[in-house]
């Protein structure tokens, strides 16, 4: 068993972050000492970072929370992980995409700017027009 604190080290994740996500029930059953601090099993951190990954690879709090039932669950078929995985791929690449064409936009308009000492601005008026 191990204390919030030496989670929190372990993960390098906040301890207001791994309360949060216990208090969500996230992590199930978190076991208490008789002082009332929380006891992180090998589960509870195995868990964590799970939530940890996924939140970096973008899954929301309720797709962290899908996948940590598939984690939870002996009986998962892969197949479930592997479609959620596909779904967020979909969703990342078309954030990219999306990302990209504003790139290009900002590009243009800088390109466009002359960058000198009049009032004239191509960045904010194009920026001010409606898209």
């Amino acid at each position: 068993m191990k204390s919030i604190t030496q989670v929190s080290r372990l993960l390098a994740m906040p301890v207001k972050t791994i309360r949060y996500y216990d208090d969500i029930g996230l992590l199930g059953s978190v076991s208490r000492a008789s002082n009332g601090y929380r006891q992180f099993t090998e589960t509870n951190i195995a868990q964590l970072r799970l939530i940890q990954s996924a939140r970096f690879a973008g899954f929301s709090i309720d797709e962290s929370k899908e996948l940590l039932t598939l984690f939870n669950d002996n009986n998962r078929a892969s197949k479930d992980v592997k479609a959620l995985t596909r779904d967020k791929i979909s969703v990342l690449k078309e954030k990219i995409n999306e990302l990209n064409n504003v790139v290009k936009n900002l590009e243009f308009l800088h390109d466009a700017c002359a960058g000198d000492e009049q009032s004239q601005c191509s960045i904010l008026d194009g920026l001010s027009k409606k898209t």
